[in-house]
């Protein structure tokens, strides 16, 4: 987020301050967003049992990306139906290729110190091309769908209660958005006290993503550091 606040003063036209969206009836479009993050949540079941498109196989790799934009696709349905413009879900159309690669930038960064603040952590080259590698491509479209799916909530909070009230609201709804597929997973509910910290640091994330306004810059670095769980080495024992 430190980086990205450097960069943005460097680069002050790429992200000028982001206007105030205004709806009609706010709380009705907060009602609209929450049905359509449930209906992901749904989705979500669904594919956690199997019911979606296989995923072995030779074409596990188009088929994984495809489940992503099948779970997340209530949200784009939102917009369409709402006939909302992009900018309430935080995607700018301007100068994409630069946001991308400002926050591939700070994300290669964030990799670099992850790894050096991991004892036995695998050298930083091979790190990267992990990450990097074709087969996460359907990580890198949940990802970006989940960034998406954030923006378009706290947009409609904002309209309604403000962005005071909204920071805290909607960090802690994606931190507890995560329960299902933890408890899934055989997550004990000690393990879940831990979302406590998630919303956290949620608060201190989307204080900043908010005065950008872009899901395309938080895109790279969250997607490499969602792909640091699968690649960190524990801390060696003290």
């Amino acid at each position: 987020m430190i980086g990205w606040l450097l960069l943005a003063r460097a680069t002050p036209s790429l992200w000028p301050p982001p206007t105030t969206v205004v709806f009609p009836h706010p709380w009705r479009e907060v009602g609209w967003a929450l049905g359509s993050v449930a209906a992901v949540l749904g989705i979500g079941l669904l594919y956690g049992a199997g019911w979606l498109l296989p995923g072995t196989g030779p074409l596990r790799l188009p088929f994984e990306a495809l489940n992503q934009l099948v779970i997340f696709s209530p949200m784009l349905v939102l917009l369409a139906v709402r006939r909302q413009p992009l900018n309430t879900a935080w995607p700018p159309a301007r100068r994409i290729w630069l946001r991308v690669g400002g926050g591939l930038g700070i994300a290669l960064l964030a990799t670099l110190l992850f790894s050096l603040a991991r004892t036995g952590s695998a050298p930083w080259p091979a790190i990267v091309l992990r990450v990097y590698h074709p087969r996460n491509v359907a990580f890198a479209i949940q990802v970006l769908l989940e960034d998406v799916t954030i923006a378009i909530l706290f947009v409609r909070f904002a309209a309604a209660v403000g962005l005071r009230g909204t920071i805290p609201v909607v960090a802690t709804l994606f931190a507890a958005a995560h329960i299902p597929a933890m408890l899934q997973g055989g997550a004990a509910w000690p393990e879940l006290t831990r979302l406590a910290l998630d919303a956290g640091l949620g608060v201190g994330i989307l204080s900043v993503v908010r005065r950008s306004a872009d899901v395309w810059w938080f895109w790279m670095v969250h997607f490499a550091m969602d792909m640091m769980q699968f690649y960190a080495v524990p801390p060696a024992a003290a």
